[in-house]
């Protein structure tokens, strides 16, 4: 399934790219993507979860078909998460399911901390509410090596990871082609000023603030995806009502290599949220 998103939303100088699809009696769930990412990482979900409510996805400023802004200042989390403020409650009249992914999981969080009154049920996908960082110490550094190094001009391209085979052999190459097309519009400034914010002691830890969130919240964890899986059992419990799904044989990205098992973790949360 390819994903056009053909609705736009401005705040400031960014025309946000976002859509929406499905309907039903369940609450609406917006997905956030990751740093990197697109609403094309979840293209083999939305038809599911969309069977009985409305899912809405955007793709953060910088990302995806989203505008660029190529200055390095224009980008941080809070810049995101005041975009998310922004536009929520113009498609959205009630309380959501909110899913973010990664650093879309940070910023739900940050968000759920700022607008509970909007938050129905959170699901905190392969993200910590403490340090990102990579698992091998060797590929960390020449990650922030090479975040310190971009320019306008330096190509975006997906990095392989242990992940990458899993990926290949569990979706089409028609599907591969087109996230990695949309992927790799990243602006370099945002890759910059997000990886370095997040990889390289940018983010202060929030796992004491999540108590504050008194809505049902879901954590899903790839079995291995190291270290964020090592911080699942506690951000679930960091959280007053909170479950935790880890998914077998999984990495980073489990909504692309074990499509069934994540979108019935997350139905099944949905259904009992609502």
């Amino acid at each position: 399934m390819d994903l056009d998103l053909h609705q736009r939303f401005s705040v400031g100088a960014f025309d946000l790219a976002w859509d929406e699809w499905g309907s039903g009696s369940g609450a609406p769930l917006v997905i956030l993507h990751g740093f990197g990412g697109s609403a094309q990482d979840f293209a083999g979900q939305i038809e599911g979860l969309a069977a009985n409510r409305r899912v809405l996805a955007i793709e953060l400023r910088g990302h995806g078909r989203s505008s660029k802004s190529n200055e390095v200042e224009s980008y941080t989390i809070d810049h995101i998460v005041d975009d998310l403020a922004a536009w929520l409650p113009t498609v959205v009249q009630e309380p959501i399911h909110l899913l973010g992914h990664s650093m879309g999981g940070r910023v739900s969080m940050r968000f759920g901390f700022i607008r509970r009154d909007l938050i129905r049920s959170l699901i905190l996908a392969n993200t910590t509410a403490w340090k990102f960082s990579i698992a091998d110490p060797a590929i960390h550094e020449a990650r922030l090596t090479f975040f310190r190094s971009i320019q306008l001009d330096t190509p975006m391209r997906a990095r392989e990871s242990d992940e990458t085979p899993l990926i290949l052999a569990t979706n089409t190459p028609e599907m591969l082609a087109r996230r990695r097309e949309v992927n790799d519009s990243l602006d370099p400034m945002a890759c910059k000023a997000l990886g370095l914010a997040i990889f390289d002691d940018g983010l202060q830890p929030i796992a004491h603030l999540l108590g504050d969130i008194d809505a049902p919240v879901l954590v899903i964890a790839g079995e291995h995806d190291h270290p964020y899986t090592d911080h699942a059992q506690d951000l679930t419990a960091a959280v007053s009502n909170g479950s935790l799904v880890t998914i077998a044989g999984a990495y980073h990205s489990p909504q692309l290599t074990h499509a069934t098992e994540w979108r019935e973790a997350v139905s099944a949360h949905l259904d009992a949220a609502d």
